[in-house]
């Protein structure tokens, strides 16, 4: 049985974490930043369908203290924005000079940068000129590929939109198969009301989406090699993939048949997502760790919600500033002992 004292959930500030480092007695392979759903928008503070605050130019803030603090540190590889880069109430005629604003502060950091899309990012861009502003390089306009940091450890960045009824155009067939599948599922005239959907099917939502056939053959190779290769692999998707680490509304459609794929291997380690604002963790029945991460987009004036991750042999380390929470995860058997 799992020692489960072995899994902690902590809260500390960036500048604290260098004790933790200290206490697990090695260096990290490497390291990288970490933010989630900004949703920057120059409009006036507002609350969320369930009456949460959102703090929509404060956002941007966060997001600059997060750059500063990665910058200041030198030693993150990377950063990786795990979607929802604006707000979808953010002016359509603003969405294109405030998604490349947005952009400029990200590029601030002194190294790659690696974006996902969200919900809220097609909201303002079709697919067609929200790609090239994130400089995800893709085929037919899909936004999911993978890269291998060092040799130990390889991240998988899904697109958790392929299938959807927003930022494809209309007569996409895409856009026909998502429509389709929300009728079977969703009952309600307003595709993102849940009224009436019980336990998981209130994830059958227009706001959420699905992995396609394609993307789906595609994973499982990237798993078949990275497995061969003896490489960790870290899945990325905006939506989250466990019940157990998110809202019911927030999942990915297909999750269950997406964890499926993933579980027939042994090389993924941990799922990382955004959408569900208030974050949450889980550990699946397989071992597979799911990290969703706190929103910027929440946090007031004067809070922050960012960090970085510290990635070792044996574990993976997510040191929170403020309300992004510190969260230890460990996956080397030896961890059990």
């Amino acid at each position: 049985m799992t020692n489960r004292r072995l899994w902690r959930v902590e809260t500390y500030t960036m500048g604290s974490a260098n004790g933790l480092a200290a206490i697990h007695g090695k260096e990290p392979l490497f390291s990288f930043g970490l933010i989630s759903d900004v949703q920057y928008a120059d409009i006036p503070d507002g609350r969320s369908f369930l009456g949460v605050p959102r703090y929509y130019r404060h956002s941007i803030v966060v997001l600059q203290r997060a750059v500063k603090e990665w910058n200041n540190s030198k030693r993150h590889k990377f950063v990786i924005n795990f979607g929802d880069i604006v707000d979808g109430y953010c002016p359509k005629d603003q969405s294109l000079s405030t998604v490349k604003k947005l952009v400029d502060e990200f590029e601030m950091f002194n190294g790659p940068v690696y974006h996902l899309i969200g919900n809220h990012c097609l909201y303002n861009l079709p697919r067609s000129k929200l790609l090239p502003l994130l400089k995800i390089k893709s085929f037919e306009s899909h936004a999911y590929y993978d890269f291998s940091p060092v040799p130990e450890y390889r991240f998988v960045v899904l697109d958790g939109y392929d299938i959807s009824a927003i930022g494809w155009p209309q007569d996409h067939p895409k856009t026909f198969e998502a429509l389709k599948f929300l009728r079977e599922k969703n009952p309600n005239e307003d595709k993102n009301s849940p009224t009436g959907l019980v336990g998981l099917e209130r994830r059958f939502l227009m706001f959420n989406g699905a992995i396609g056939k394609e993307q789906m053959e595609w994973l499982s190779s990237v798993l078949q090699e990275a497995t061969k290769l003896k490489q960790k692999v870290v899945v990325c998707c905006h939506l989250p993939l466990d019940p157990g680490a998110s809202s019911k509304e927030a999942l990915l459609w297909n999750y269950a048949e997406v964890m499926n794929l993933i579980h027939k291997y042994t090389c993924v380690k941990l799922c990382l997502s955004g959408h569900d604002h208030k974050g949450g963790y889980s550990i699946d029945s397989h071992g597979v760790h799911h990290r969703v991460l706190e929103a910027a987009l929440e946090c007031p004036p004067g809070r922050d919600a960012f960090g970085y991750v510290d990635v070792y042999d044996d574990r993976i380390s997510l040191y929170g500033t403020d309300r992004m929470q510190t969260t230890d995860m460990y996956f080397h058997p030896k961890a059990d002992l």
